[in-house]
């Protein structure tokens, strides 16, 4: 599965992890190695009216208060995150 938020878009970034910054001469320096830096995802289940949802949402938008008037229903999700997520069927 792909790690990228299904509603703000947000997916692994490339980077350095650097160990104990020392100083002074040349081989003295900091060792670099790549790193991928993965979001927090969470799966959260959106009540629709075809159905439930399941979204991989990270953390930050978990917790903005767009997605929780989603949450309560004050506002119905946007068609382009229901096209994105697999609706399941009622029981």
């Amino acid at each position: 599965m792909s790690r990228v938020c299904q509603v703000s878009g947000v997916g692994p970034m490339k980077g350095h992890r650097k160990r104990h910054p020392h100083s002074g001469a040349w081989k003295l320096r900091a060792p670099k190695k790549n790193h991928t830096f993965v979001p927090n995802l969470q799966t959260v289940t959106v009540q629709t009216p075809e159905g439930k949802v399941r979204l991989k949402v990270t953390t930050s938008v978990l917790t903005s208060h767009e997605f929780q008037d989603y949450l309560s229903g004050v506002k119905p999700l946007p068609e382009e995150i229901i096209k994105k997520a697999r609706p399941r069927s009622k029981k």
